[in-house]
Order: C-alpha cells, then sequence, then structure tokens
C-alpha cells in the first residue's frame, strides 16, 4: 500500500519535522511518497537521502546562524531571510548536496513551487528539478522574505501561497494512507493577513491578480486542507504528528535552544507513538 509523508513547512519551526525526519530515517521506517512544502520541500529531500546530519545542521545549527534570519542577511543578501546562504554555502557547498543521488532512491520526492508566469503551483520532483536545485530554493523562498527565484525567463516562489498542507497532491500522487507532519500545536489559529502586509502584498505583486487572490485565500485552505487530514484520521488513513506543546519558536524567530528543543520534542512525540506509527507502516 502506497504510504505518503505529508510535511508543511514553517519556517524555523522545521526544526520540529526534522527531528519527526530522524527518527523515521533511525527506525528504518520509509514512506513510498513525500510530498513537502516550503522548508519540508528541503526537509523531504534530505529524508530520502537518510541524510541525518543534513537534517540536524539546516534545521538547527543554521537555521539559528545570524546569516540566516535578521539584520545580516538584509545586508548582505537584501532579503530578510538568508536563502543564497542556507542553500549556496550550506546545502551546495557544506552539505555537497547532489540531486543524481536523490534520482537514485526508490522513493518518490515532490515538492511544490509557485510559477508566476501562470499564476499556480506547479509540482517538481527528484526527476523534474534542476541539479543547480534552484527550483528546491524557489520552493523555499516565501514571499517578503526573499527574493522570486528567475529559473530561465520564469519567476518562483514557495509553492505554500496555495497549499500548505499538501495532502492532496499526495492522493493525487496515489498514496492510500498518509503520516502528516505540521509544525503548529494544537492551540495555533491561523489568521487571515493582517490589513498592513496585505497592503504590502498588494503593492509588491499588484500586476498578478490570480496570486492576490490567492494570498487572500489562504486561512481558509489551510483550515480546509486540515479538516481533510482529521477525516482521513478518522477513517484510520491518517496519522497527524504535531508539537505536543509550544516550544516558543516561530516563523522566522527562535532562539537557538528553543529550535533545537523543538526538534527534540518531535522524536519525544515519536518515541511515545512508536508502537502506533511502526503499526501504521506495518500494514
Amino acid at each position: 500500500m502506497n504510504i505518503a509523508l505529508v510535511l508543511e513547512g514553517g519556517g524555523l519551526r522545521g526544526s520540529y519535522t526534522a527531528g519527526v525526519l530522524v527518527w523515521l530515517i533511525e527506525q528504518g521506517i520509509e514512506a513510498d511518497t513525500v510530498v513537502g512544502i516550503s522548508s519540508g520541500a528541503m526537509h523531504a529531500c534530505h529524508y530520502v537521502l537518510k541524510d541525518i546530519e543534513a537534517l540536524k545542521l539546516t534545521s538547527m545549527k543554521y537555521a539559528s546562524h545570524r546569516h540566516n534570519v535578521g539584520w545580516y542577511p538584509l545586508l548582505h543578501e537584501g532579503q530578510p531571510v538568508g536563502y543564497d546562504f542556507l542553500f549556496e554555502t550550506v546545502i551546495k557547498e557544506i552539505l555537497k548536496f547532489d540531486v543524481n543521488k536523490l534520482r537514485a532512491q526508490k522513493q518518490a520526492v515532490e515538492f511544490g513551487v509557485y510559477d508566476l508566469s501562470i499564476q499556480k503551483t506547479i509540482w517538481k520532483n527528484q526527476f523534474t528539478m534542476d541539479e543547480d536545485i534552484r527550483f528546491l530554493k524557489a520552493a523555499c523562498t516565501l514571499p517578503l522574505a526573499g527574493r522570486n527565484v528567475k529559473i530561465g525567463d520564469t519567476y518562483y516562489l514557495d509553492g505554500g501561497v496555495t497549499t500548505m498542507v499538501p495532502i492532496g497532491r499526495a492522493k493525487e500522487l496515489g498514496a492510500k494512507k498518509f503520516l502528516v507532519v505540521v509544525t503548529k500545536d494544537p492551540g495555533f489559529v491561523r489568521k487571515p493577513n493582517s490589513p498592513f502586509l496585505q497592503f504590502v502584498l498588494d503593492l509588491m505583486y499588484f500586476k498578478y491578480k490570480t496570486l492576490l487572490k490567492d494570498f487572500r485565500a489562504r486561512t481558509q485552505v489551510y483550515y480546509d486542507e486540515m479538516n481533510e487530514v482529521r477525516a482521513l484520521q478518522d477513517e484510520g488513513k491518517a496519522i497527524l504528528l504535531q508539537p505536543t506543546r509550544d516550544c516558543g519558536v516561530k516563523r522566522f524567530s527562535g532562539t537557538e535552544q528553543q529550535i533545537i528543543d523543538m526538534f527534540n520534542l518531535a522524536k519525544e512525540d515519536c518515541e511515545n507513538r512508536k508502537e502506533e506509527l511502526l503499526a501504521f507502516f506495518a500494514k
């Protein structure tokens, strides 16, 4: 039976996702299909490669690095998040990410990128992504947090514009069971964009009317996707993993210790549900 891992993004909160994936690797648990959005796209690739070091370094050490978020990338890269640092320096130079190794794995991995030329999310896998990993970089690049990524004559950004918990895509790929990992605790409430944020988005992307509609629809889309996940849970077809407590980590803020705590919490949550998870993948 085709079992899919469905990975939400979450910026620095992606340390929770990374912790879950490290636990799965250590237990020898392999999903058939892995679908990731935003930071979940990056972690999905490292999971399929079974690269525990990369999962730990990208989600903790380098996530809290001064080059990654804040004034330093704003001054040196011209963007609030250091996407150049993360992808060009960390992933390509330090971790030696190899697309060909990813293509050699038996598991399927997919991630969403928003194509500005057609104003919709498209899906890339290990065979259709580029060797320079610019599509993967685009998949993690949030509006306002970083510059849109140009590939050829087209600009791309985070596919999380239209889907935050890509359960629908996992279904389209033929999955019948789903392990869904989200990075917000059960008390999280997603609110619509503030008037100021929406004004800035309207100003920056005034040429893209469909994109602006997508921005406004995100809150409802998120709840629709989570409701779908819960319905699958009720049918015994899905397990939802999410932080059992708030570690204080936000999308773009959190101390190094808070981020480490969130990673460790993920492993603790998995260990507490070990029998359930092993049985789910054994069927």
